[in-house]
């Protein structure tokens, strides 16, 4: 289990743990963009290694989606947290 870092917040903690459980399940997602649209949020720029199709893309946009409707049912004033933000999968 990780610590979070001193002074993050709960949503923070919960948000890079849930992003990291996405790129955990789905091993080709490299990593995508929340972009605000006329009062909505967008997943953009989802980048995929190798690609696999767009049945398989259709399935990732999916995952993503569903991971943030539900942070953003679980924490008020999530949209304006993750406009704009970029999520990449981390390579060590």
């Amino acid at each position: 289990m990780r610590r979070r870092a001193a002074g993050a917040s709960p949503f923070e903690a919960d948000l890079e743990a849930r992003i990291g459980a996405l790129f955990r399940r789905c091993p080709t997602l490299c990593g995508f963009t929340v972009q605000d649209a006329a009062s909505e949020l967008l997943v953009t720029e989802v980048s995929v290694y190798p690609l696999d199709g767009p049945e398989a893309r259709g399935e990732l946009y999916g995952e993503i989606l569903a991971a943030l409707v539900q942070l953003i049912d679980e924490y008020p004033g999530t949209r304006e947290l993750l406009r704009e933000r970029t999520f990449a999968r981390i390579l060590h």
